[in-house]
């Protein structure tokens, strides 16, 4: 039977692995996209959006430099250590830029939505997640600003979900060419599948993680209580 001490070694050598995966996926799209950077059309990966990318060159880079840098950005904000002591400035100025990014990326995210490639229901469904990503991020900078930590942390798990559908689009567009999936078809299905399960997943780890969090907080406040009353205790001797 495995003691706590290994328990919690192996429980941290798997969050260690599992964040060297998250980031290493970061890094995947910032690569393929870094073409658009050069800002030639030639260098366009998407092949049947050149003319509207060029059209609108400004909205598509305000896009694209956003998302790059919320998704790099966001993987150091979930380093435990980043968040507290002589680290806790550099954590505040990232997630600066980082919403800052996602503020951008979302406006620059908004607009390119209306000419996303698949017609209706690829508009709705990057508009739609352009939408969730700025609303989450302004959450996530209301609960930060009134000190409310829990509520920010749980706002921008959300957040770097909605990120992470950038990821998500990089995978799943090889991958329906690879299963013979008509390109129309599955972009349209992309434009929801890129971010919705994502979602799902914050979810489920907000609330999987939630009631140890709260058993942490009444347990701190039970032993501030005990500490209370032995000082009263100590005043009335």
């Amino acid at each position: 039977m495995n003691s706590p001490l290994v328990r919690h070694q192996k429980f941290s050598i798997g969050k260690a692995i599992g964040w060297a995966f998250l980031l290493l996926f970061a890094i995947f799209p910032v690569l393929i996209s870094s073409g658009y950077l050069t800002m030639n059309p030639e260098n366009f990966s998407f092949a049947d959006q050149k003319a509207t990318y060029t059209a609108h060159l400004m909205m598509l880079m305000m896009h694209i430099l956003g998302a790059m840098l919320a998704i790099l950005i966001g993987p150091f904000q979930f380093l435990r250590g980043i968040r507290k002591g002589r680290w806790l400035k550099v954590h505040r100025w990232l997630g600066r830029t980082y919403l800052l990014s996602v503020l951008f990326g979302g406006l620059g995210g908004l607009y390119m939505a209306t000419l996303s490639y698949g017609g209706i229901l690829s508009h709705l469904g990057f508009g739609t997640l352009a939408c969730l990503w700025l609303y989450t991020g302004y959450r996530a900078y209301r609960h930060i600003r009134n000190k409310e930590i829990e509520q920010h942390r749980q706002w921008m798990t959300r957040n770097y979900a909605l990120t992470f559908a950038g990821v998500m689009l990089r995978i799943y567009v090889p991958l329906s060419g690879a299963a013979g999936i008509d390109f129309l078809t599955a972009y349209v299905a992309i434009s929801w599948l890129a971010w919705v399960p994502n979602l799902l997943v914050a979810e489920w780890i907000i609330r999987r993680t939630l009631p140890a969090r709260r058993r942490a907080v009444l347990l701190a406040r039970r032993e501030a209580s005990r500490a209370v009353q032995t000082d009263l205790s100590y005043e009335g001797d």
